[in-house]
């Protein structure tokens, strides 16, 4: 069995990002931004009021005390998107709301509630300098500022900015296409009835729920019997309308375990067949020119964690991402974990919780290849290597994020 980390990188080594195009502003939300953003312009455009308040002249208050304090003449008010009309003379104030631009010969901005007002005129009880409470052109960000990098998906603060520096069209990665294949005659749908030494085909929407997660759109391609021939066929057909393919079942050492087969005769070098790892130990993964197919097992804790765990970094970066790998880190256990992984690698499935302001994992004691109920709510996996007793929680175990 080749060690989990040679599988992956080879896997990741063999997929290059799918073509780019450029959508609109409104609909570029959770897209992997596929060129570098550099500002043109000012934000923000013009020196602002970043109160409701004055601005006046940072002179005019010197020496200003609630003792001995100075009263200038309101001479104009200017609320937000207003174009001021009058420039500020000594002895002279414009009276502002919050985002109003600063009028020319002012310097300085007060806050209403530390002033005593009227509308003709304004009471300062302290001393200003220049330029204090005003928010300056380019502020935020100026021209030539590379604001955003690509490889990273967009988020609400990102899609903000972009609006803010008058961004249209943005250029983001083409979601890849996932095609998922059902396989094996004892695989049922969820709706149709369930005879007795059947099971119900939980893989094809549990993988394809975890490939939308990092921004795939996927397809069905139906169930394929287990003949080489009907393989063949279903890997073929979605081929066609597919950057990737997954098929869940049929990669074991088994009779009828037949995907590999059907994948060589379609052309696929398999590189990788069969990793070291508990659980998902079975699996073949296939290149043929610019494609990937994934073999994964049909137990359905099996695959999931086969591709969330090895799988994954190489679809991140089929999908465009830039840190497509995984980030591993300490953390402290939560709960005690039973079943360890021996001699080998056993891959944990869990979450990080904070529990009395500490930031644990926590999984569930059942982990078996055939227990999917501890993938609910799961956002992390520990890593265990060569460990072979139980380890108490408390302990320090190596984990990432999913």
């Amino acid at each position: 069995m080749m060690d989990w980390k040679e599988a992956m990188e080879l896997l990741t080594h063999s997929v290059s990002p799918v073509g780019r195009e450029r959508i609109p502003l409104e609909a570029c939300y959770g897209r992997v931004l596929a060129g570098d953003i550099v500002a043109g312009e000012n934000i923000p455009g013009f020196d602002r009021s970043p109160y409701d308040g004055y601005a006046f002249r940072a002179s005019d208050s010197a020496g200003a005390s609630k003792e001995a304090p100075v009263t200038l003449s309101v001479i104009e008010e200017i609320r937000a998107g207003q174009t001021p009309g009058k420039k500020v003379e000594s002895g002279t104030a414009v009276r502002l709301m919050t985002g109003a631009p600063i009028p020319e010969g002012a310097d300085a901005v007060c806050k209403y509630e530390d002033t005593v007002f009227t509308k003709e005129q304004v009471t300062l009880s302290r001393s200003y300098h220049p330029g204090e409470n005003i928010v300056k052109a380019g502020e935020d960000i100026c021209p030539g500022t590379e604001v955003m990098q690509k490889g990273y998906r967009i988020d609400a603060g990102m899609v903000g900015t972009l609006a803010s520096l008058g961004i249209t069209e943005v250029p983001v990665y083409r979601r890849p296409v996932a095609g998922i294949l059902s396989t094996g005659d004892e695989v049922v749908e969820p709706g149709e009835p369930l005879p007795h030494g059947k099971i119900r085909n939980s893989n094809r929407y549990m993988i394809a729920a975890a490939l939308e997660r990092i921004g795939y759109d996927t397809v069905s391609l139906g169930h394929s019997p287990d003949t080489i021939a009907d393989l063949k066929e279903h890997i073929l057909r979605g081929e066609e309308a597919c950057d990737l393919l997954v098929s869940t079942g049929g990669v074991s050492a088994g009779d009828y375990d037949l995907v590999p087969d059907a994948m060589l005769e379609c052309g696929y070098e398999i590189p990788v067949k069969g990793v070291g790892m508990k659980p998902g130990m079975a699996c073949a993964y296939g290149v043929k020119k610019d494609r990937v197919m994934l073999g994964l097992s049909g137990n359905p804790a099996s695959s999931l964690t086969n591709l969330q765990c090895i799988c994954y970094p190489a679809l991140r970066k089929l999908a465009g991402y830039g840190e497509y790998g995984h980030m591993v880190y300490t953390a402290k256990l939560g709960t005690t974990i039973v079943k360890t992984g021996g001699h080998g690698t056993r891959f944990v499935r869990g979450r990080m919780v904070v529990r009395n302001g500490e930031l644990l994992f926590e999984a569930p004691t059942a982990q078996g290849n055939q227990v999917i109920s501890s993938a609910i709510r799961c956002d992390a996996y520990g890593i265990l290597n060569g460990v072979t007793g139980p380890l108490e929680s408390g302990s320090l175990i190596e984990v990432f994020m999913i």
